[in-house]
């Protein structure tokens, strides 16, 4: 079935105009990896509005903290420093500066970025998830935005959950994502994000919109 012809994917609406949306940004992806999967669920543009000015700052960030030792050695790069060379460009390098805070790592001082606190940012992880579980069918409808959280995965995954996981795999150090349905009173399912070897966070789907 077309895109144009499925509910959006963010809202479940089906009577306004709709298009291919891509659940990891499009422009996340680098020329090395032409082959590599790109997930695509039907979006309105009423929803791609919405994040359509949070993509490349959820880019930028990405790319900050790709790897503690150095930034990934293909053409994305070059894309974030012509970026911030755009019209918006200034503005971007200015609201990426402020995200930087000292702080102070094995009595060293060091410059830090708390990507999950960034609301733009943290958009962009909810809407990963909400794209990858209409994808997989893992819910019957679209997901509400209030119905996400999302957050630095900081703890290690006991064994006996970790084996009801299902794992796909983008491309190796690239990306590649988990989930599980877990079917209780208050969740209804779980989700691991992986860019890089170095960046995990998760995601979890309530069954219920959580309170204002």
């Amino acid at each position: 079935m077309a895109m144009k012809n499925q509910p959006c994917a963010y809202c479940g609406l089906k009577d306004s105009p709709r298009t291919k949306g891509h659940v990891l940004p499009k422009s996340m992806y680098p020329d090395s990896l032409p082959s590599a999967k790109r997930i695509t669920v039907a979006e309105c543009l009423e929803c791609k509005a919405i994040w359509e000015d949070a993509e490349p700052h959820f880019k930028n960030i990405i790319l900050a903290i790709w790897n503690s030792d150095q930034l990934p050695e293909d053409n994305r790069v070059e894309k974030m420093w012509r970026g911030f060379r755009q019209k918006d460009g200034r503005r971007r390098a200015r609201e990426f500066h402020e995200l930087i805070r000292p702080a102070q790592i094995a009595d060293k001082d060091r410059e830090l970025i708390y990507p999950a606190k960034d609301a733009r940012f943290n958009l962009i992880l909810r809407r990963i998830v909400r794209g990858l579980a209409v994808e997989h069918k893992v819910v019957k409808a679209a997901v509400s935005d209030n119905r996400v959280h999302c957050d630095v995965m900081r703890w290690p995954i006991p064994p006996a959950f970790e084996a009801d996981l299902t794992w796909r795999i983008i491309a190796d150090d690239f990306f590649q994502y988990a989930y599980a349905d877990l079917d209780n009173e208050s969740l209804q399912s779980f989700w691991l994000l992986q860019f890089s070897k170095h960046l995990l966070f998760f995601g979890v789907i309530a069954n219920e919109p959580k309170e204002a």
